[in-house]
């Protein structure tokens, strides 16, 4: 199934993975943490790390047990044809409705602090023709892209040192005041805005490295995307008293809000500028893999025919759910609510089901 040209390497792998993992929940995240652990989010941030983690060996498991083969592909070998075309049918779905949660919450918040005036549909309709351009081309040429734009990184993370001229690290104390049951909870949204480790289960046939390359890259960038979390959760807590934090819904940017250059006024601004290439990363990745997934059932040798659909239904869910603040938390809650079951449980069951079906899992790897 994979030619050269269609390869890339453990790095590119790491960008691929690091760049799907960052997305737009990082802006409300301080303010979801501290709802429920208070200061101590940071620490809810280090477990969710942790339970992703352990998912996350969880799929690599799964793509060693079956070399080559990707999710959609894996479910018809260990499930059969039709029970897993129909579980093929609820992924495309699933990645369908990450990709217009992603795309309306920062349309949300592009028309909340920039675009007052700009219609949704316009601004829906600019990320999915970036997202149309990109998830059209080959698993090299998009780690090519995160590989490039993944320096960006490194300006946000500058951005945010501004925020500690005015730092109050006793905000941060006493640690652990809200007990193990809170922070335990709170690691749940957590774990939600870490997703993109998952990628793995479609990406990993296209990989040329060891199965264990394989696995450092996807835990190293666990790792970093727990520690920038990390960063900007306490950078947020240092920032804003225990007081203010409940009424701050968007700590990221109110920070960024409220810190001067001498050669930029409204650095918040800059900081969406470049937060929309993470932004755009993951979308491209979730559309790619939706297209993935339709080129499997109609067992067709590209993906390119099927991204304009998945880019269509991304703009009408979007253009619908964008316009107000409750359906925008309804579909929200639906990615969340799927989240659990397509990227904890069922991938879980295909690892037992793998160990069952010892001769079918054999067969599959003998045939790589």
């Amino acid at each position: 199934m994979n030619q050269t040209t269609n390869l890339i390497n453990k790095s590119q792998l790491f960008f691929l993975i690091l760049q799907t993992q960052i997305g737009i929940g990082i802006l409300a995240l301080p303010y979801n943490m501290f709802k429920i652990a208070k200061t101590d989010g940071w620490l809810s941030i280090i477990v969710a790390g942790g339970i992703v983690q352990i998912l996350a060996i969880t799929h690599w498991l799964l793509t060693h047990r079956l070399p080559k083969k990707t999710l959609f592909e894996m479910n018809v070998v260990l499930l059969g044809r039709y029970v897993g075309n129909a579980l093929n049918v609820g992924y495309v779905f699933y990645y369908v409705i990450v990709s217009s949660v992603i795309t309306s919450l920062y349309v949300n918040v592009l028309k909340r602090w920039v675009y007052h005036v700009t219609p949704v549909f316009i601004l829906v309709l600019l990320l999915a023709i970036v997202a149309l351009y990109f998830s059209k081309e080959n698993v090299r040429n998009i780690a090519r892209f995160f590989v490039l734009v993944s320096v960006l990184l490194v300006i946000i993370f500058i951005l945010l040192l501004s925020a500690y001229t005015t730092a109050d690290i006793r905000y941060l104390f006493p640690l652990g005041q809200q007990g193990l049951k809170s922070i335990v909870l709170a690691s749940k949204d957590g774990v939600i805005a870490m997703l993109g480790f998952e990628i793995i289960l479609i990406i990993a046939p296209f990989v040329q490295a060891k199965s264990k390359d394989t696995l450092k890259m996807v835990s190293l960038s666990n790792i970093v995307v727990t520690l920038l979390y990390v960063y900007i959760i306490v950078t947020c807590y240092f920032f804003f008293s225990p007081d203010e934090m409940p009424i701050v819904p968007e700590p990221v940017l109110y920070v960024l809000k409220a810190s001067t250059f001498s050669f930029v006024e409204r650095v918040d601004l800059v900081f969406l500028t470049l937060w929309i290439v993470s932004v755009i990363t993951s979308l491209i990745m979730y559309v790619f893999i939706a297209g993935m997934g339709m080129k499997t059932l109609l067992k067709k040798k590209t993906h390119r025919p099927f991204i304009p659909l998945v880019v269509i239904g991304v703009i009408l869910l979007s253009n619908y759910f964008a316009s107000t603040d409750d359906l925008l938390a309804l579909l929200s809650k639906v990615a969340t609510t799927c989240a659990y079951f397509f990227i904890g449980v069922i991938p879980i069951l295909l690892l037992l089901v793998s160990f069952i079906r010892k001769g079918v899992t054999k067969h599959e790897t003998n045939k790589s």
